[in-house]
């Protein structure tokens, strides 16, 4: 867990790079380490890391290494994550400084949403600013509601986001929750496994009818996907806020309409349950 007041810092110095180097709400990483003199290695390393930042003491500078072997390819969105992620630990002075003057061990960096260190979780939430900054990914998606007509919140202002800005669906999912404009609640499930979620502050913080590591609730889109066949919806589906948590009968909000829509990952094998109300 990051302190809030890191955040405020990480996000503005990542912010700030970005609004730099920018094609309209494309960050360009290439040109940032270009600037910086931090040469790019694009090559195979079997599954040792997605990327690793290393100083060279002889030459005294840094490199970054990307691992091609797992998916991370150039420009890619998953490749943008992992390059975003080292340039994390070399603008962060204390990752940068560490790691030259031998107070950190080189480490590899690999894409798990869980388990994360503290030095990992900063250099992921820094990837996520630079990526998308607060003001341009907000303004975005209001804008895209309008110019597509779609005056409600579904999982295709997701869709629009992560298209824009070259970022995961899961990525761009996260960073939703942190600063989008609209309550949401996601589950991000693999095998009727709940791996992990994603709540905004403003979703009821209700219990949930499943804990992380468990199944999933039959009665849910997500939860039928798993155990009935012939049940992969991607539409939004209208369902009960009792069908994924234990709502208090004096909270008003468990009477609104819920809605619940699935993104299905064929090459990563997870599965996202996104929920919101009307």
């Amino acid at each position: 867990m990051i302190q809030a007041g890191r955040k405020t810092q990480i996000s503005k110095l990542a912010e700030y790079v970005a609004n730099e180097f920018s094609d309209k709400n494309l960050t360009l990483l290439d040109e940032i380490a270009k600037f910086e003199s931090v040469p790019i290695h694009y090559d195979n390393y079997e599954d040792a890391f997605d990327g690793m930042l290393l100083y060279d003491t002889d030459n005294k500078d840094f490199h970054i290494h990307i691992n091609i072997d797992n998916g991370n390819k150039q420009n890619s969105k998953r490749g943008r994550f992992t390059l975003a992620h080292e340039l994390g630990h070399f603008f962060l002075d204390e990752h940068r400084l560490g790691l030259k003057y031998g107070f950190l061990e080189p480490h590899a960096s690999f894409h798990n949403i869980n388990h994360k260190s503290a030095i990992e979780s900063e250099a992921d939430y820094f990837a996520s600013c630079l990526l998308m900054p607060k003001d341009k990914f907000r303004n975005f998606s209001a804008e895209h509601r309008k110019l597509t007509g779609n005056k409600k919140f579904s999982l295709d202002t997701i869709l629009g986001l992560s298209s824009s800005f070259q970022t995961s669906v899961l990525s761009t999912l996260i960073r939703f929750g942190e600063v989008g404009a609209h309550e949401i609640f996601a589950v991000i499930s693999k095998d009727n496994i709940a791996k992990w979620f994603v709540k905004s502050n403003d979703f009821p913080n209700w219990a949930f009818k499943f804990k992380v590591g468990s199944t999933l609730p039959q009665t849910t889109v997500a939860g039928e996907y798993f155990t009935k066949t012939d049940s992969k919806f991607t539409s939004v589906e209208l369902l009960s806020a009792d069908d994924w948590f234990y709502t208090p009968s004096n909270d008003n909000r468990a009477d609104r309409q819920m809605y619940e829509q699935c993104y299905y990952s064929d090459s990563y094998g997870y599965v996202i349950s996104l929920m919101w109300f009307d």
